[in-house]
């Protein structure tokens, strides 16, 4: 299993219930078209605690995606990356992208 780390800030303008509804579409449909597993909800970062290590201005809000493999991974990367996704998903996705800042993606693997 892949996953995805998704850390970001939301642009001020930015409504969390809509950016939240809007990422929940995009991740039912590329999983529909079997391009991922599973999406956890967006959470805030708890940055009060000193279990946080993470810089001062460390994003805000995180997300975690998983894929089977890394063919799968690459293949979602790809698809969304040439346009071939249907455009109201592609939508959905372009309006996330217009909704974040300071994002930051990371992904690592099980070691079986």
């Amino acid at each position: 299993m892949i996953y995805m780390l998704s850390r970001f800030d939301l642009k001020p303008e930015t409504d969390f219930q809509s950016f939240q509804k809007s990422y929940a579409r995009f991740f039912e449909h590329i999983k529909s078209v079997g391009l991922a597993e599973t999406a956890g909800k967006i959470c805030a970062r708890v940055h009060n605690t000193p279990m946080d290590t993470d810089e001062e201005d460390a994003p805000e809000y995180y997300a975690i995606m998983t894929f089977r493999d890394r063919d799968q991974l690459d293949e979602a990367y790809r698809y969304m990356a040439t346009g071939n996704a249907h455009p109201a998903h592609l939508e959905s996705h372009e309006t996330i992208n217009k909704a974040i800042t300071n994002q930051v993606f990371t992904c690592w693997q099980d070691e079986d």
